[in-house]
């Protein structure tokens, strides 16, 4: 029987079929079965464009694909044949069906989308290139769901192409509802994108288009809505001081990807957000934070966003959107575990790109953007933050620059130079206090320092700088020094700075050595009680203006006074187990000048802040002590020296007699010291060389300050009787007088006076006066010596006769301390040449006595 239908079905049918063409029943095509995949097909279909789409058939297409995946190429173009009819004929209701099914096939058939990807992507290029909104929209969802519902990057490239398309949709003008809808359909498939990209680890060429379309729609186009909820970000905006609060809830509402789109890929945001464009700009911004997974990647898409804000103007914090937006990110890498350092890092780099250093004002406000932005962040150390300090100490540097010659610039640009220092300064002070390890800072400093320049003008604003900054963060923990010797790297720095060619920049490196081993010396005593972030808000206006930073010594020996009378109640010992003296409340001057005087109630204000101390946190070691001594030797010689060198030179001096009575070998300081002292006034009196009449008055008043200091703090009360009269009987020098016998300062006197310092007038007087000084015989250097060695506590007899010899000797400077002959040797010829054949003489007569000493 099967082989007679055979038959029939192979010979006479087909004959039939060529006889019998008017009988459709005998026809080839009425003799093959219907597909069931295209009766399915036209089933899902609507008789006419107002039915529904019928999901349970769509349902059953699935099903039938994914049990007969070889059929999928042929339903795929069946229906890719059929879109492209129903869009011809503008049945957009037929176009949405054939999306529709292909949008369920992207969840039933993961597994086999390899077998329909290629004619869905050609569906949607077509579909955006549409200018009908609704086709659009589709297109978009579409897209959404193509995306979310991939597990390789296989498809990367292709989609590639679609986000020119799909940018140019979310640019669409127009404030009515379709339009926002079309807006947010483009951001929504464009947030998919950029999750998409960090899922693979790519970042696309057009990336920058992504990135400004997001921030047009970030604030939304026109008018603002009414709704407090969706306002309330807008408010932040305007929120320009420091009291702008962290905390994501101020910002709009943005959950997480994971619970925008459910784990089968699907959409799952309420209906109002779904069409706010707004809402998708920030989920795009929230994607493109979780795209940094590396540096590199991160700093790719901040600069996306920096151009952007170039471009159009959107720093300005009271109308640009460039402080929302970087708080967000901010907040957003925060929670996904990134460093919110790395944002600030990158910030203040952006100051020297070449389209913001054209533009002053661009610079100014994006300065200010990064001191609000440092005031949300955490205090951690990082190395990203250490970056943005040592980052923005040069910026410093170049607002001090530019304040010394704009005198004939004009109004404009002395204001604008004024609120750009300003606006640096306060920046400073807000990265520095998120550094919590003033240590770190430190090493930022002596970085700076590094090679410092002879040409005076750049030496002097470097040296401004780093002053400035070592102000900031005097209030900060010394986590990285703490009980330990001045940070060798910057010591070694400001060595060569006390000597160089420009006295200014000399009485600033005092002033850095200063502030650092004394930092209570510009920040005063903060309650124990006030909580850190109230510190942190407080700092500016807690760094007071009215005392030099030269008062340390004078509180410093106040309270050495007191220590050594034990009738005082509440004394702290000085030699405590820190090592060294106290810290002292005081305050400095936000001047960059070295020049400025202290008011006159500074003796009076030292008093007061002697008697609120707190530990001290450096130390010195005999090496750097012995280092120093040897420079203070070379400084003191120096015929350039202005008053202000002398008061900056007795200032370090005391800092290194207080400091090395914690030493156990303190006695080698204190006659090393004391052969200093000698030494300087015996060069005073005696004259010759090439130090000026005025410069050796000055020397023998700092000379006998020293002695009078070194008896202070050695305790040898005796001594001071006898040397004081050399200076009190007679006004030897009328720039500078010594006070309370603690601290030796420019005279008020002197300043106010006609006579020049250094001129020839001046130095007639000096000669005058310095040959009208008589040195009795119990003030020789050999009865002085004397005393000091009766007045020593704990040495036997024998020990007497060894010390005393070696006080008579000559001061003779450290074998390496090179006396800072390495600036003059690059010097101009015209530059400083008395400076210059002082340190060679110096340095000649150093080798003379040092082969000559027993």
């Amino acid at each position: 029987m099967s082989t007679v239908s055979g038959v029939i079905s192979r010979q006479v049918l087909p004959a039939c079929d060529n006889l019998c063409f008017f009988c459709p029943a005998l026809r080839t095509r009425s003799r093959q079965p219907v597909k069931r995949y295209k009766k399915l097909i036209s089933d899902i279909f609507p008789r006419s464009q107002e039915e529904e789409v019928n999901d349970r058939k769509i349902g059953k297409l699935c099903d039938y694909a994914s049990k007969n995946p070889l059929r999928i190429p042929k339903i795929a173009d069946s229906l890719e044949q059929k879109f492209y009819k129903e869009l011809r004929n503008e049945n957009y209701k037929f176009v949405k069906v054939v999306m529709c099914i292909y949008r369920k096939f992207l969840s039933s058939c993961k597994e086999q989308m390899p077998l329909f990807a290629s004619s869905l992507l050609s569906i949607m290029y077509t579909l955006l290139d549409q200018t009908n909104q609704d086709i659009l929209i589709i297109g978009c969802e579409s897209l959404f769901d193509f995306v979310n519902n991939q597990k390789d990057g296989t498809y990367m490239f292709n989609l590639e192409g679609l986000i020119p398309k799909l940018c140019q949709v979310a640019q669409e003008p127009g404030e009515d509802e379709r339009a926002k809808h079309l807006r947010a359909a483009g951001l929504q498939t464009l947030s998919a994108m950029v999750w998409f990209m960090g899922e693979n680890s790519h970042i696309s060429v057009e990336f920058d288009n992504i990135a400004s379309v997001v921030l047009e729609n970030y604030r939304g186009h026109g008018k603002e809505s009414n709704d407090p909820n969706q306002n309330h970000w807008v408010q932040e905006v305007n929120k320009t001081e420091g009291c702008v609060s962290s905390s994501p809830d101020l910002a709009m509402k943005v959950p997480s990807w994971k619970i925008i789109v459910n784990d089968r890929g699907e959409l799952d945001v309420t209906a109002e957000d779904s069409k706010n464009p707004c809402f998708w700009s920030r989920v795009c911004l929230h994607n493109m934070a979780n795209l940094g997974k590396e540096a590199t990647t991160m700093r790719r898409v901040l600069e996306s966003l920096f151009r952007y804000f170039d471009s159009e103007n959107q720093w300005p914090i009271e109308n640009g959107i460039a402080f929302p937006v970087l708080k967000d990110m901010q907040i957003l890498m925060d929670n996904s575990g990134q460093s919110m350092h790395f944002l600030l890092s990158i910030l203040v780099k952006h100051l020297d790109h070449k389209n913001v250093l054209k533009q002053p004002n661009m610079q100014l406000d994006i300065v200010q953007v990064v001191t609000n932005l440092a005031r949300l962040t955490k205090i951690q150390s990082s190395v990203a933050i250490v970056s943005a300090v040592s980052d923005i100490m040069r910026h410093l540097r170049k607002s001090i620059h530019y304040s010394l010659d704009d005198a004939k610039l004009g109004d404009q640009v002395i204001n604008w130079n004024r609120r750009f220092h300003k606006a640096v300064d306060e920046c400073l002070t807000e990265l520095s206090s998120k550094v919590g390890d003033a240590g770190q800072i430190l090493d930022v400093m002596a970085s700076m320092l590094e090679n410092i320049s002879s040409i005076t003008v750049i030496a002097r604003t470097t040296i401004s700088a780093v002053y400035r900054t070592a102000q900031i963060i005097a209030s900060l923990p010394n986590l990285s020094y703490s009980k330990k010797a001045f940070p060798e790297a910057l010591f070694h720095q400001l060595l060569p700075a006390m000597v160089h060619p420009d006295h200014e920049t000399r009485v600033g490196a005092h002033q850095i050595f200063s502030v650092v081993l004394v930092p209570s010396s510009v920040c005063p005593h903060l309650d124990s009680d006030v909580s850190d972030s109230k510190k942190n808000v407080d700092l500016p206006r807690s760094l007071s203006r009215t005392v030099s930073v030269f008062s340390s010594s004078a509180a410093l020996f106040e309270k050495l006074k007191r220590q050594q009378n034990p009738s005082k109640e509440n004394d702290i010992d000085v030699n405590n187990e820190n090592g060294v003296m106290n810290r002292i409340k005081s305050t400095y001057s936000r001047v960059y000048s070295f020049r400025s005087s202290p008011p006159p109630d500074v003796d009076n204000a030292t008093n007061r802040r002697s008697k609120e101390v707190d530990g001290a946190r450096l130390r010195l070691s005999s090496h750097q002590i012995t280092l120093l001594l040897s420079s203070i030797w070379a400084q003191s010689m120096s015929p350039g020296n202005m008053p202000e060198n002398y008061e900056a030179i007795a200032h370090t001096y005391s800092l290194v007699l207080l400091f090395s009575r914690a030493k156990t070998s303190y006695r080698d300081a204190l006659i090393r010291s004391f052969q200093l002292a000698f030494s300087l006034r015996n060069v005073s009196l005696k004259g010759g060389g090439c130090v000026p009449p005025s410069r050796r008055r000055s020397l023998f008043v700092l000379s006998t300050s020293m002695v009078i200091f070194a008896s202070k703090a050695y305790n040898i009360p005796p001594l001071i009787p006898l040397v004081k009269p050399t200076i009190s009987d007679k006004v030897v020098d009328p720039f500078l007088c010594l006070v309370e016998d603690s601290k030796l300062q420019i005279s008020d006197a002197g300043l106010g006076q006609n006579t020049t310092y250094g001129s020839k007038e001046d130095d007639a007087s000096a000669l005058k006066c310095l040959s009208e000084i008589e040195i009795r015989e119990d003030q020789t250097k050999e009865s002085l010596a004397s005393v000091i060695v009766k007045n020593l506590d704990n040495i036997m007899e024998c020990e007497e006769a060894a010390i005393r010899d070696q006080l008579l000797q000559g001061f003779l400077p450290d074998d390496s301390c090179s006396l800072g002959s390495q600036f003059f040797s690059d010097a101009p010829a015209n530059v400083h040449q008395n400076n210059k054949k002082y340190l060679d003489k110096v340095n000649h007569v150093y080798q003379i006595l040092r082969l000559s000493r027993p």
